[in-house]
């Protein structure tokens, strides 16, 4: 059970404030729902029915600061995932966004990175849909990744390269 202002995250949505839990009616029924407020967008509230285990499943406490520090550590030994056919390409993408798991978006990240570094060397950018899943990939994480370490998202990737070049 989760409990009010604690910080957790809720699966696509990223890192929300449990801003209550209430008994709330919609249509005939009514239940007990967690409220989450999403910490980093302007966007409405998310009602999760506390006793739906699919739903409250996705939701998670967010990672310490010292379990971030040793997944940016264990960054430069973190296989790729890069797939030649897009279908296939589109498809474990969109599975590794779902999991909500951070090790799954640094594999996305890392992928990407190395993939937009390739296309570079040869005067081409980034296919706009991989440009799609990288900015997803980062959002997720880096807003994952900024309260723990005290930082605003947009300062996340700023942090991870001094900890990486500590570790070279």
């Amino acid at each position: 059970m989760f409990s009010v202002n604690e910080i957790v995250r809720y699966g696509g949505s990223g890192v929300c404030r449990i801003q209550e839990i209430a008994f709330i009616r919609f249509g005939r029924t009514r239940e007990r729902y967690y409220i989450l407020k999403p910490v980093y967008q302007n966007s409405s509230l998310i009602y999760v029915p506390v006793d739906n285990e699919a739903l409250v499943s996705k939701m998670r406490p967010v990672l310490t600061r010292e379990e971030i520090d040793l997944l940016i550590k264990e960054m430069p030994s973190v296989e790729t995932a890069w797939e030649e056919d897009p279908q296939a390409r589109k498809t474990s993408f969109d599975a590794l966004l779902r999991s909500s798991e951070c090790r799954d978006l640094i594999v996305l990240i890392k992928t990407l990175r190395e993939h937009r570094d390739r296309r570079q060397k040869i005067g081409k950018a980034l296919h706009v849909t991989d440009e799609t899943y990288l900015r997803e990939a980062q959002r997720l994480l880096y807003d994952e990744f900024a309260g723990p370490l005290g930082l605003k998202p947009a300062q996340v990737d700023d942090y991870i390269n001094e900890k990486l070049a500590g570790i070279a």
